[in-house]
């Protein structure tokens, strides 16, 4: 994939980030320098991706911190009725076991609760109030990003027994893994609604259809199944059509693919065919020095051997 940004958020470092409530600051996310442009002050569909995966990483980090107690401000996840996001599915899923099996909420859940609220402090401080259309889409995307997690939240158990003969379960919820919220969300990049500002300058986002031609009148006589609608808060949005990726652009800090290193026996987005945009690639000679034959010596240093290997890597021309 090519560098869309000029930075990242390093949402799997944020719970380092913050000791205390009280040191949550409003930040422009991913903010360049005033000679570049971040795309994630775009409104491209790979905007709308970065700005759902930041939130959903910060959410989802926070959350483990919390029951792991390297955050100071909060805790394990109150086990109540009104704060169980999805306790009707992860009751069902711990309800999965043999009929002689009992189970209880136990453990220290993911506050995901505390971490939704630290994302949105966190990224969403500078959108709100604001009105415009960027706002608007990026408040969307971001509280989707947050969904994702919290829809996707599961359910681990620990057995109690005499000799592992799991006669009760204790069971809590966990932030799942992060690479499913990235699947989720994937799919969702790929399915992108474009939207547009209505004419009042203030109002919702409008969705932008193609337009279609005049079916013949006797077609339209003609009964057809209805479709079922999208339900637009589960998809993202963005605003404007993405540039090409591929060529290098300095105006709008986009690097281009010309160098790159690419691997030309996969078909994923890391394959020479995807990465390359159908220029062919270059195999290249490199040279590389590494530690190796390692050895520890008392009392206490380890001494390394200077291995050279030659590797051949394919580049995109």
């Amino acid at each position: 994939m090519t560098k869309l940004c000029s930075t990242v958020v390093k949402t799997d470092k944020v719970e380092s980030i913050f000791e205390n409530e009280n040191d949550i600051k409003p930040v422009e996310v991913g903010k360049a320098s005033d000679n570049n442009t971040n795309c994630i002050d775009q409104g491209y569909r790979e905007s709308a991706f970065s700005s759902a995966i930041a939130a959903a990483g910060v959410a989802a980090s926070v959350a483990r911190a919390c029951s792991s107690g390297r955050l100071l401000a909060c805790g394990c996840q109150a086990r109540t009725r009104s704060s169980a996001v999805g306790s009707a599915a992860a009751t069902a899923a711990a309800e999965k076991t043999s009929p002689a099996t009992r189970w209880k909420w136990g453990g220290c859940s993911h506050n995901l609760q505390y971490g939704i609220e630290f994302s949105k402090k966190f990224l969403d401080a500078r959108e709100k109030g604001a009105g415009d259309i960027q706002s608007r889409v990026n408040l969307h995307n971001t509280d989707f990003g947050r969904l994702a997690v919290a829809t996707n939240m599961q359910v681990r158990c620990k057995c109690h027994g005499v000799s592992g003969s799991c006669e009760l379960k204790t069971c809590w919820k966990a932030a799942p893994d992060f690479r499913q919220v990235g699947t989720v969300l994937k799919e969702k990049f790929r399915s992108a609604v474009l939207v547009d500002q209505s004419n009042l300058g203030n109002g919702s986002p409008l969705l932008l259809r193609d337009s279609k031609r005049r079916r013949p009148r006797w077609r339209r006589l003609k009964k057809r199944p209805k479709k079922r609608r999208r339900d637009m808060s589960l998809e993202l949005f963005y605003y404007q059509r993405s540039p090409n990726f591929c060529e290098r652009d300095a105006t709008l800090d986009i690097a281009g693919t010309v160098g790159r290193q690419c691997n030309r026996t996969s078909r994923g987005v890391d394959g020479c065919a995807s990465l390359c945009c159908g220029r062919g690639y270059n195999m290249v000679r490199q040279k590389r020095t590494e530690r190796c034959d390692c050895t520890f010596h008392w009392c206490c240093y380890v001494k390394c051997r200077n291995c050279t290997t030659i590797h051949w890597i394919s580049v995109c021309k």
